[in-house]
This record gives C-alpha cells, structure tokens and sequence, in this order.
C-alpha cells in the first residue's frame, strides 16, 4: 500500500475523530461518514499511477528469447551435367593421348633402287597435269632424298618431300612435307634419338618403330622389299609398313599382292606387279601401285582415291632415267 505524505495523513485522522464524533451524535451523520471514507478510498486509489497500475496488472512477463528451429539441409541430388562437365575438365586437363596402333608391321631385308627420276601424266578428277619423281640413293652417305610434284595447267598443286637415312631396315624418315596449294606446309618429324613421330600442328605422337615409313618413302621401300627377294610375291601375300603422314594420321598399311599384270605405258603393254591397299574406315585412302621388275621394281603407275569416284588421283608413266 503506498504510505501517504504526512499532511494528509494528519488531515485524515481530524477528519476520522470529527466523523466519530458526529456519528456519536446522531445516526444520520452515519451516511456522512460513509462519503468521507469512500473519498479517503478514492484518493487513495488515484495516487497511484493509472499507467503504472495498469501496466502492473495486465503487462505480460518478459518473453523468453525465441529459439529458431535447425534448419535440416538435405543433400541436393548430383546434376546431371556433373559426369559432362568433370569430363570436360579432365580432358582439358589432361594431355592428348595418341592413339596406338595395336598391330606390329614386321621388318624386311630391303636393297634400295639406284638414283632415278619418273616422270607421269596426272589424272586429278577430271584434270590432267604432270609430275615427277625424284629419289636419291645416297648410298655412300647413308641417306636418301625423294620429292613428288604434281602440277596442273603450270600451277603447282602438290608436293610431297622424305628426306632421312639408310639403315638395316632400309629407309629411315626422318622428315616428311606436305605442301598443297594455296594452305600451309605440314610435317612429320621422325625423331630418331627420342624413338618417336611427331607433327608441326597436331600433339599427336607415336613410337617410332623399325621400318617406319611415311606417306612417300613407303612405295620405294615396298619396291626396295621386292627387289630383295629371290622369288616374287605370290597372289594374295601381304606386306605391311607402319605409315606416318603429315596431318597427325598414323597406322600400319597393308599393301596386298594382285599378281602380276600389264600396264599400258606409251601404248606398250608392260608386265607389273599390282598391290592394293584397302581403305579400312570411312574416307580412308585406297592405294592401287604398280612396280616393275625391270626398273628395280620403281613404280610405273600410282592411283590413289579417297571417297570413291569423287576424288581419284592417278600417275601413270611417261618417261623414266635410272643412274648408272
């Protein structure tokens, strides 16, 4: 109960001693008193803040600090990009693997023509043009040069260049060019000292095996092969060289005996061996030579195609000069 200044208490009890008195003197003074009671009461009650009181009575006890829930996180499902995209950046990351061939071209003795230059007509799907062969038996050096030009109407469309050694298993490569009109040179680098073939614009590699040829030196090896032998090849026998060529291809060529046949060479009917290569996968190339026993088994006619009938390139001979 809040305790009153001690004026008003004092008027109050006065007021309590007059009110008994008059009580004293008649019941109808009882009423009176009744009021001044009520009024002492009602002071009372007004002393006290009405906000204070009120905020006393009805204001709710302090909260207590509300606790957030856990919030449970599942784990989210692996999208479904993730394998392409971890692929992605393993291949990026990674370097290029070469692709390996499986098969193992064996090694043939060999006995190299001598110094020769061919000359042939050119057939190019539709056109017609020369070219010629050079090869170079550097023997006394233990090297050898060969270079392939075709032209057609005085323009220089190809030229295909091997240059390199003479070793055990006949020729040995060590740089092959390939320049076609209106692009850039391309090459393939056989090196040697490292044991392996590589490119001037794709990273592809592969091991350089003994009697690794490329996309030129091969048809005077498979004649040097031939000369070699004391008996001809029969029907249906194979020879195979690991083939390197300029843009980064690779792989062993199977070139299959078909026998001996005539070749028209300035309307005389010359007996040749034919062996073919057979394409082994969509664009592939196919490779029809045929060598003559009596040039040192030289090549006397050289058809290559590439999608069929659409692009035929076909050398026949027109003239040849051997060195004594």
């Amino acid at each position: 109960m809040r305790i009153l200044p001690p004026l008003t208490a004092l008027s109050l009890v006065l007021l309590m001693h007059a009110a008994a008195w008059q009580g004293v003197a008649g019941g109808a003074s009882a009423g009176r008193s009744d009021l001044v009671v009520s009024a002492m009461q009602v002071r009372t009650v007004e002393a006290v803040p009405v906000a204070a009181a009120v905020a006393t009575v009805i204001a709710p006890p302090p909260a207590a600090p509300r606790r957030e829930a856990p919030v449970r996180t599942e784990p989210r499902p692996p999208s479904s990009d993730a394998p392409t995209l971890l692929a992605a950046a393993s291949a990026a990351s990674a370097p290029a693997a070469a692709p390996n061939d499986a098969e193992v071209a064996p090694v043939y003795p060999t006995r190299l023509p001598p110094s020769a230059v061919l000359r042939f007509d050119l057939r190019r799907s539709g056109f017609s043009g020369r070219s010629e062969l050079q090869w170079q038996n550097l023997g006394g050096q233990g090297q050898y040069q060969a270079r392939l030009e075709g032209s057609v109407a005085g323009f220089r469309v190809f030229t295909w260049a091997s240059q390199g050694r003479v070793d055990k298993a006949g020729i040995a490569p060590l740089r092959f060019t390939d320049e076609r009109r209106g692009k850039s040179l391309q090459a393939a680098n056989f090196q040697r000292e490292a044991g392996k073939i590589t490119f001037s614009g794709p990273s592809t590699e592969y091991p350089l095996v003994a009697g690794a040829q490329d996309r030129l030196s091969w048809m005077i090896q498979l004649g040097a092969v031939l000369n070699a032998r004391s008996a001809p090849p029969a029907a249906g026998e194979r020879l195979s060289f690991f083939v390197a060529g300029a843009k980064g291809e690779g792989e062993v060529w199977h070139f299959v005996s078909q026998g001996l046949q005539s070749v028209n060479l300035q309307d005389q009917a010359t007996p040749a061996w034919r062996f073919t290569r057979e394409p082994r996968k969509p664009h592939d190339t196919r490779i029809e030579v045929w060598l003559d026993p009596a040039r040192h088994f030289l090549p006397v006619r050289y058809r290559q195609s590439s999608d069929g009938a659409s692009d035929v390139l076909d050398l026949i001979l027109q003239e040849m000069q051997i060195a004594s």
